[in-house]
């Protein structure tokens, strides 16, 4: 049980690296020709947004990881493909939220 609250908490800093990594992959979509691009982003610099987006979710996506295999590999019970799949769904959806509200 305590994995539910501990990815719900990490959903608080987690949204700016989701909301980075939205920036890429926006920016990569608009280089693509699959979505309308901003110029402002590219004139700034896409390389660097692309960049530190990717950066941030890799590092974050470990925090994650290691933070939450702490805890599955000590609850012998616990489903681990049905854990594995919620963390994602606890972390992302509180912190698009967030993301959005802003």
């Amino acid at each position: 049980m305590i994995g539910v609250p501990l990815n719900l908490l990490l959903a608080i800093p987690c949204s700016y690296p989701i909301m980075w990594s939205l920036l890429a992959f926006q920016v990569i979509a608009g280089e693509l020709g699959w979505a309308e691009l901003d110029p402002t982003v590219v004139d700034d610099g896409a390389g660097l947004v692309i960049t530190l987006g990717l950066l941030f979710l890799l590092f974050t996506g470990l925090v994650v990881f290691g933070l939450n295999a702490l805890f599955a590999f000590r609850a012998p019970k616990l489903k681990a493909v049905a854990y594995w799949l919620t963390v994602p769904l606890l972390i992302l959806i509180p912190a698009l939220f967030r993301v959005a509200a802003r």
